[in-house]
């Protein structure tokens, strides 16, 4: 049986970047999990109400931490800091669901997948990581395979540009949150972040208001802890790898989005979206492997 010894050894064992890959995958299952969860919220309740208990929600999942911790552990010097990663990450928020509004689906999530690829730019300009050619290529195969999934069509408008303003912004959120990784702890990142955001996004809900029935507030719960957890792991998954690494396995979403549309509203992908499913797979395999193997290869 494994103790808690030998799984402090084993952890140990692995490198930064393959931790990294550990936590972002977990981020992934559990943020896509929370979308899902306001999906299905957002059929009875508005949008921007289901946004602000996203924060709320999992603000409250860290008060045993803040009890524990206590008001010490909020103590910092990086008050702006802390305020901008929620503030890029709220109106990136805003302008999703905007896009969302008015373009196709696909067109809108297309658009959104450009993340990881601002986000390796901003890591070279801004956090001077080095970008390897292979995890470029890499990255841009994976964008082929949301491309095959999502066959969004010809034409950009208004709202496209708001949804690449999007990417561009949530890219901004994460390139501020491994400047934050540098000198803060993650779970003292994750409760600004929430309390910024709870503030930012709570104002305009309550000009759009709709109380909650006793089993949407259940939803609600989930949706807070989905996002909480899920958050926590994301700053853990950029705290420990490189920004040019853990990025593009953001594109895993889609898989994990598509088991969780069977699961909840009986969705069934077709044909092109296992096709673009498995380029997907395979650009981040080869970026996780390609990493093993040069770090064994140092070794």
């Amino acid at each position: 049986m494994l103790n808690k010894n030998s799984v402090q050894q084993f952890w140990s064992l692995l490198t930064p970047n393959i931790i990294g890959v550990f936590w972002m995958l977990i981020a992934v299952i559990l943020l896509t999990g929370m979308f899902a969860i306001a999906k299905y919220l957002t059929k009875t309740l508005p949008i921007i109400e289901v946004a602000s208990f996203r924060f709320s929600m999992s603000l409250l999942f860290y008060i045993p931490w803040l009890c524990k911790a206590g008001f010490g552990a909020l103590k910092t010097s990086r008050h702006f800091a802390h305020f901008w990663r929620s503030a890029f990450g709220c109106t990136s928020l805003a302008c999703g669901v905007y896009a969302v509004h008015h373009l196709l689906l696909a067109d809108a999530q297309v658009l959104t997948f450009t993340i990881p690829l601002w986000s390796i730019l901003l890591a070279a300009f801004v956090l001077r990581e080095r970008i390897r050619i292979d995890r470029t290529l890499a990255t841009i195969v994976g964008f082929v395979g949301v491309i095959i999934v999502v066959q969004p069509q010809a034409g950009i408008d208004v709202a496209s540009l708001v949804a690449l303003l999007a990417a561009i912004l949530a890219s901004c959120a994460i390139t501020t949150m491994k400047h934050l990784t540098r000198t803060e702890p993650s779970n003292r990142i994750v409760f600004y972040f929430l309390l910024w955001g709870t503030i930012i996004i709570g104002i305009p809900a309550i000009f759009d208001w709709v109380w909650p029935n006793w089993k949407e507030w259940l939803w609600l719960i989930a949706l807070g802890f989905f996002g909480s957890v899920g958050q926590y792991c994301l700053t853990r998954a950029y705290a420990a790898g490189d920004m040019t690494l853990i990025a593009p396995l953001d594109f895993t979403r889609i898989i994990v989005a598509a088991f969780y549309g069977y699961l909840m509203f009986n969705e069934i992908p077709g044909a092109t979206s296992l096709i673009g499913a498995t380029v997907i797979v395979i650009s981040c395999g080869y970026i996780v492997r390609q990493e093993a193997f040069t770090k064994k290869k140092k070794t």
